[in-house]
């Protein structure tokens, strides 16, 4: 992907060093490298005035639009591991609509409680027959996406983010990094760097 808004969120992160966040634990990529994980489309987002100003019109095409985002930075910064992304994940269940349950409409936006340590039904189910379509065992939900404003005016990203175990339905990881920025897309893609740290 080669959108303006993405290339100047990728030289905003480049500029702005990240700090730590206690409730944004990093993914360790290195038990998942070579494996494939579905990356669920996300279907929360919210944003407040003026931050949806920046967003594109229509909740089908804002959520496009973070999926885009969302996928782009994880295959940049983690790409030891086999991302399966929404658009892949989408043509798996066209292909077998009687097994696997459309990744829009699978309800796994519940999963941005942090209450929730276990998949709960139908979700559980869902998740295990899509693991099973693409060799998977555990699966990364980007359950939702929240934009406002900071005190200086700047825009403030808040993503919760799960990988589920689909074998137990057990969480294995949650994280909840938040990211300022000038731009939405620039905050949104400083959130994914933030759990995929450099490491050399």
């Amino acid at each position: 992907m080669n959108n303006p808004s993405f290339l100047l969120a990728c030289a905003l992160l480049a500029a702005a060093p990240l700090a730590a966040q206690k409730d944004a634990p990093a993914l360790a990529v290195a038990p998942l490298a070579g494996q494939p994980i579905p990356v669920l489309p996300l279907t929360y987002l919210s944003a407040d005035a003026p931050v949806d100003e920046q967003l594109p019109a229509g909740r089908e095409a804002q959520l496009a639009w973070a999926d885009s985002i969302i996928g782009e930075m994880l295959s940049r910064k983690g790409p030891e591991v086999e991302w399966v992304l929404p658009d892949a994940l989408r043509a798996v269940a066209r292909r077998a609509p009687a097994t696997v349950t459309d990744p829009d409409r699978m309800g796994h936006a519940v999963m941005r409680s942090s209450q929730i340590d276990r998949t709960p039904d139908p979700l559980r189910s869902y998740l295990r027959a899509l693991s099973a379509m693409t060799n998977s065992r555990t699966v990364m939900i980007p359950a939702a996406v929240r934009f406002s404003t900071d005190s200086t005016g700047a825009i403030r990203a808040e993503t919760m983010l799960v990988v589920v175990d689909t074998r137990n339905g057990g969480v294995m990881w949650r994280s909840r990094p938040v990211a300022t920025a000038p731009t939405a897309a620039a905050a949104l893609a400083a959130t994914i760097a933030h759990i995929l740290p450099d490491f050399f």
